[in-house]
């Protein structure tokens, strides 16, 4: 069986599908190939999982009016043909898109080769990119059972989100946390980074060190401040991430929908910074909010006080008990098994 691939914008979308792949590949005869942006990082990660990189023009899709969406609707025609023509000469037997604004034109490419479509939305609401792609996709896998009935109840499976196989496989192994060292501030912006985190952190750092060390992944290409004692700033975080979910004992983070999969698979209390409304469609504010009203993480809305982050993070580290009770809510709100829901699905289609 050859599956095609899609997604891409940010790791975010890029891991979950990888995830799926990683599951089907002890399957016999299986094959994969991916179609995303021309983003070196994401090619990169993409062919270190063994699979085939085809990249193609990519336009940005737009809720509001721009000058700009002229010139990127022609991006989109011409990406549609460039995914078309690799689509027909690779002839998979099926396509899953993880989303992102380059899913689209190979998710039409492939409706128009009549090549089966599972999509997949990672947030709490369908952003508009699985708008589109539903309305091509003979499948739709969500995480949760509420909130996608407009994209068609007949299409919709409940998988939850994909978390990689080397995460799962770190998570069994035994873990002995050291002893004497100082509390762990794990500290993720995204693959990207996140501006506003890095301000918030160099504002606030000597305070924070005060009472913890802090681990601090920047974003790529964005400076790295100078290194501290108990103090470790990287501009991306790889393999490791999975050993530091483990050592951490808080982390402050972003809401996307990758990053806390992984928190709910590492039980881990959390201060969630979700962007807001005025740089995103507000997914963010939205995953953050129903994990909120589960009691499992505390979120600060923007804009971010220093004097408030700083008190929430010192409240939490000072209170073992509180965080325990965060991490025991987040941990059993996932349990890792939706790449291998995703992996039957796809096999299913196979022998339908």
């Amino acid at each position: 069986m050859v599956v095609c691939f899609t997604g891409g914008g940010t790791l975010g979308h890029i891991y979950p599908a990888l995830a799926v792949h990683q599951e089907l590949a002890n399957t016999e005869s299986y094959s994969g190939f991916w179609i995303g942006r021309n983003d070196l990082t994401e090619r990169r990660i993409v062919e270190e999982a063994d699979l085939s990189f085809y990249s193609i023009p990519s336009g940005k899709l737009r809720r509001y009016l721009s000058l700009r969406t002229i010139s990127d609707g022609f991006k989109v025609m011409w990406a549609i043909g460039s995914a078309y023509r690799i689509l027909k000469r690779r002839k998979p037997d099926l396509l899953f898109s993880k989303g992102g604004f380059v899913s689209v034109p190979p998710v039409i490419a492939a409706y128009l080769l009549r090549i089966p479509v599972i999509s997949h939305e990672s947030d709490i609401s369908p952003g508009l990119a699985t708008r589109i792609n539903a309305k091509f996709s003979q499948l739709i896998c969500v995480p949760f059972a509420e909130g996608f009935d407009r994209l068609g109840r007949e299409k919709l499976r409940v998988t939850g989100n994909p978390v990689r196989k080397d995460f799962l496989e770190a998570k069994r192994k035994p873990f002995r946390r050291p002893t004497g060292d100082p509390p762990l501030l794990l500290v993720l912006g995204g693959s990207g980074g996140s501006a506003t985190i890095n301000a918030l952190i160099e504002k606030t750092l000597d305070r924070l060190l005060s009472f913890c060390s802090v681990y601090h992944q920047v974003g790529v290409n964005n400076p790295l401040p100078p290194g501290r004692p108990q103090y470790t700033a990287v501009e991306f975080i790889g393999d490791e991430l999975a050993l530091l979910l483990q050592r951490a004992d808080l982390v402050v983070s972003r809401s996307g929908a990758g990053v806390l999969e992984e928190l709910k698979l590492y039980a881990k209390a959390s201060i969630l910074l979700p962007l807001g409304r005025k740089t995103s469609r507000g997914e963010q504010e939205a995953n953050a909010r129903y994990l909120e009203s589960k009691g499992a993480t505390v979120v600060l809305y923007e804009p971010v006080d220093p004097d408030r982050f700083v008190l929430t993070v010192r409240s939490l580290i000072d209170d073992p008990m509180r965080r325990e009770a965060l991490a025991e809510t987040m941990g059993s709100l996932g349990d890792g098994s939706a790449a291998r829901r995703i992996g039957e699905i796809i096999l299913g289609w196979r022998n339908e």
